[in-house]
């Protein structure tokens, strides 16, 4: 018997918890759970003395979690949240035309999507599940990924790597923002422009201070107008002539085709890192996963002709 059971004697108490907490209500819970609403009434006050915590307390006509309860609220959707994440990935995990790919949604939305019809011409029998992830450090093992993006040296324990990009970084804007703000001859003249900022909670990125220290730009303070949580909005709002944003030139190279974007300098920041194809060594790989990683491959802003085979093998 796990040791939970002697705190929680029923795995139905948790899932009558999570409804009340989520809905604040325990009406709402017992018609979402399709109970009477005594029944829900019962099991939060069974639940609250097998646990010894006072879980809500009423305020007027609302129903309110006390400190303890809403830690444990959040606890609890959050094991939920994972367990619904494994049981979905055990339940695809043998299908071997359905391939999980997991990448920064900046990716996804500005390099793969425009290039998707492409690789489902060639392979159309491949179904890929596209996640968006918001972390570098990601166990592609534990969360069932067959193929995903990481920038560093190629080299981390358990994963193949592949070379797909180096990484360059220059300043975009609107064509309109750059009429409207007068040129910008030097990188010291980009102190004067409202600058896009973006912090990422969980990866760590290329930011204004680092990329103007780098073309010898001494940076005392920084205007901060706007911070995104997320390189693609910082992006967005350039192409919206919101200000000036930092571009990964392969994500960004769709829009300056496209006359959305355009560089606000001739500056370039080359760090010497490079993004790579990555994909967990503790498993065979499935014969699509391969196909997709020698697509992306192809594709890559570093190979020498579009589209020219550079198929790599395990």
């Amino acid at each position: 018997m796990h040791r939970l059971r002697s705190l929680v004697p029923s795995a139905n108490y948790l899932f009558v918890f999570e409804a009340a907490a989520r809905r604040r209500s325990f009406t709402a819970a017992a018609e979402e759970l399709n109970v009477s609403q005594p029944a829900v009434s019962k099991t939060i006050k069974l639940l609250e003395e097998a646990t010894g915590l006072k879980l809500f307390r009423r305020e007027h006509t609302r129903l309110e979690l006390t400190a303890e309860g809403l830690r444990f609220y959040r606890e609890t959707q959050q094991a939920f949240d994972h367990l619904h994440m494994v049981l979905t990935s055990l339940r695809t995990k043998h299908s071997n035309d359905t391939v999980r790919v997991s990448f920064s949604a900046s990716f996804v939305q500005l390099w793969l999507l425009p290039r998707l019809k492409d690789f489902k011409v060639q392979h159309p029998d491949i179904a890929l599940r596209i996640e968006e992830s918001s972390r570098d450090d990601q166990d592609l093992n534990e969360e069932d990924i067959d193929i995903s993006a990481r920038l560093g040296a190629g080299k981390w324990p358990g994963i193949h790597a592949w070379h797909f990009v180096t990484e360059e970084v220059i300043p975009v804007c609107s064509a309109d923002y750059l009429r409207e703000s007068g040129p910008i001859l030097e990188p010291s003249d980009l102190l004067k422009h409202r600058l896009l900022h973006f912090e990422e909670r969980h990866r760590v990125r290329l930011g204004w201070r680092e990329w103007l220290t780098q073309h010898s730009v001494p940076v005392a303070r920084l205007n901060q107008d706007f911070i995104f949580t997320d390189a693609l909005s910082s992006i967005e709002a350039a192409v919206l002539g919101q200000g000036i944003a930092l571009g990964w030139k392969h994500l960004v190279h769709d829009h300056i085709r496209a006359g959305r974007l355009v560089s606000a300098l001739d500056a370039v920041y080359r760090s010497g890192q490079v993004i790579h194809i990555i994909m967990p060594a503790q498993r065979p790989a499935k014969h699509g996963a391969m196909l997709f990683r020698d697509w992306l491959l192809e594709q890559g802003a570093d190979a020498p002709v579009l589209g020219a085979s550079t198929a790599a093998t395990l």
